[in-house]
């Protein structure tokens, strides 16, 4: 049996990702709407572990471009989009200049993006990708698809939005523009829920 070419591998994959939902577009919840939750931090803990709105986000854990190794569970506090994504997807393309704003306009004290690469030649395509379009948010490489498999990402870009406590609030798939009113309304409804 013949060796498949890990990039023809890469290509296979991102075609069966696009043609399971690249271009569909969905939410599980609409900006303004939060699932009904235990009150307080310790409420949230007891919230089963899933992938799902209503549920606690599984870990996630993946070294960056730079190098350096970046958890979901020690954003805890923060209200964190994470964006599955690919640099041979178009719809991603076209969202990324507007996740960039979004990330400007609310900083890092208490709002983060986690960008996941499922790039399976991993930082080689996606450090000119991220140079060329000013990135500045974390990148986080997936060339083993652990996240995406954790997650269960059947399509690129899906997005997952997780709450201060944790808890998956907002589900989407395909590409959305970051950097609209309803979308700054959902993050700043958010950030404002205390917990």
């Amino acid at each position: 049996m013949r060796r498949v070419r890990p990039r023809l591998l890469s290509v296979l994959l991102g075609c069966a990702l696009a043609a399971a939902g690249c271009e569909r577009q969905a939410s599980s919840g609409t900006p303004g709407e939060r699932p009904t939750l235990p009150a307080g931090r310790q409420g949230a803990e007891r919230v089963a572990l899933g992938t799902t709105v209503g549920l606690r986000a599984p870990s996630i854990e993946l070294p960056t471009l730079s190098g350096r190794t970046v958890t979901l569970d020690s954003l805890r506090g923060k209200v964190v989009l994470v964006n599955f994504w690919a640099t041979w997807c178009g719809p991603c393309l076209m969202e990324m200049p507007s996740m960039q704003r979004l990330y400007e306009q609310f900083g890092r004290e208490e709002f983060e993006i986690l960008a996941v690469s499922s790039d399976f030649d991993g930082a080689a395509v996606v450090k000119p990708y991220v140079d060329r379009l000013r990135l500045t948010f974390p990148i986080l490489l997936d060339a083993q698809f652990q996240a995406n498999s954790t997650y269960r990402v059947t399509g690129l870009p899906t997005t997952v939005i997780v709450d201060r406590d944790g808890i998956i609030t907002h589900k989407f798939f395909g590409s959305r523009d970051w950097d609209n009113p309803d979308s700054h309304r959902l993050i700043t409804q958010l950030l404002r829920a205390r917990t």
